[in-house]
């Protein structure tokens, strides 16, 4: 008799705890669909701007690259020596930095690549100036030394 009563008791246990989590269910269910209803968004979208994101500091870093060798060779250059086709060059691989800017459609988010160029557009020029006017003062020394020496010859 008692083991029937303890048997009955169980099985009521477990009727009521199935009860109450299919209760809890049904509940959390009608909540989630109709109540309190789940944002949903496009993935894609974001995906998407993640992906240019990602091409844009792609760029970056072969610009960031591309401006390093450029600069170096900058500061090896000799203008003193009459090189034309090598000075070319460098402003050829200037202008191609530039171009990753209009290649985008000069798209605010590549204005990176036409800051770099004109930077080193301005230290190429720079350099250049520099060299002009270092050559210029050693010929215009050399001149005044010889009025010198020609003035002092005179007396």
């Amino acid at each position: 008799m008692q083991l029937e009563n303890l048997s009955e008791l169980f099985w009521r246990k477990i009727k009521y705890i199935l009860l109450f989590i299919l209760s809890i269910l049904i509940l959390y269910i009608i909540q989630t669909k109709y109540i309190f209803k789940v944002p949903e968004s496009n993935n894609k979208e974001l995906l998407g701007y993640i992906d240019e994101y990602e091409r844009i500091l792609e760029q970056q870093i072969i610009c960031t690259e591309t401006m390093k060798v450029i600069h170096e060779k900058i500061t090896e250059m000799e203008f003193d020596i009459h090189m034309v086709q090598y000075k070319d060059e460098v402003r050829n691989e200037i202008n191609e930095v530039y171009s990753t800017y209009i290649i985008n459609n000069r798209n605010s988010k590549y204005l990176f690549a036409k800051q770099s160029s004109n930077i080193l557009q301005i230290y190429f020029e720079t350099k250049e100036e520099e060299s002009s006017l270092t050559k210029n003062i050693k010929k215009l020394e050399i001149k005044l030394n010889e009025c010198k020496a020609g003035i002092l010859n005179e007396k």
